[in-house]
């Protein structure tokens, strides 16, 4: 071989070589990072102990928190598929945080006849603090209510229990099904993570899950439900709130606000 056609060769067979080495490389990456955010889990750690008020207890059940027609039909028909009861999408502590001031609120409502159930706000105390009543379809699942654009902004470091009331007749009754849980808003700087903004939808779940701040990682994952993976990660994650009963149930758009 010509010392030309040797060089030519080598030149050739060098830029093959790291043609391949580029490649293989690449291929690497992408598989990582595929890989990476299949294997993403978004598991909830409850806040300190301290951040909690005294008494994050639920309220107390009415007619198994159902509407009492809806419980004799339900009971009426015990082949029925879902008689699970009316149920607050919070951790089992019944307590969890939050970096909105206007945050969503997650429950599931079983099928029901009621035709209008009411968010009510307080602070912890006796202070009221926001009171709005929302339309029902009667379809089964989990549902988000959303606090009103008019409703006051909750206040960063209070403690607020909120509760939804289904409203069996015409009007709310004393007897009427509801499920209550506890809120606080956060200052979101004082859990500094500079890359925060850089991470995927499901990365930024986990990064909230992990700081006890309930809420916000559930309105991401129900945001993020399109991606790879997703209902592993959403079972999951209501598990590891001690949500096992309702973790498979359909996720229904936010119900509307009665403005009338």
């Amino acid at each position: 071989m010509k010392l030309l056609e040797k060089d030519t060769y080598l030149k050739i067979l060098n830029n093959n070589l790291a043609l391949i080495s580029f490649v293989t490389g690449l291929s690497f990456l992408l598989t990582s990072v595929a890989t990476a955010k299949i294997n993403t889990i978004v598991l909830f750690q409850p806040p300190p102990e301290e951040e909690r008020p005294e008494n994050t207890e639920g309220a107390a059940s009415r007619q198994n928190k159902q509407c009492f027609q809806d419980w004799f039909v339900t009971e009426q028909q015990k082949h029925t598929s879902d008689r699970l009861k009316l149920t607050a999408v919070v951790p089992d502590s019944n307590y969890g945080l939050t970096v909105s001031v206007r945050p969503t609120f997650w429950v599931y409502l079983p099928q029901t006849s009621a035709k209008q159930a009411i968010l009510s706000i307080q602070e912890e105390g006796i202070n009221p603090h926001w009171q709005q009543s929302i339309n029902l379809s009667g379809k089964a699942g989990i549902m988000g209510i959303k606090l009103s654009d008019d409703a006051p902004a909750l206040e960063i470091g209070k403690n607020y229990r909120w509760a939804v009331i289904l409203v069996c007749g015409t009007r709310p009754n004393p007897n009427d099904p509801v499920v209550a849980a506890w809120i606080k808003p956060v200052d979101e700087s004082q859990f500094i993570d500079s890359q925060l903004p850089e991470k995927t939808m499901l990365e930024r779940a986990a990064w909230y899950a992990q700081k006890g701040i309930w809420y916000d990682a559930l309105d991401i994952l129900i945001a993020a439900k399109k991606s790879d993976n997703w209902n592993n990660i959403w079972v999951k994650y209501l598990q590891s709130g001690g949500l096992d009963e309702i973790a498979n149930k359909p996720i229904i758009s936010e119900l509307k606000s009665n403005k009338d």
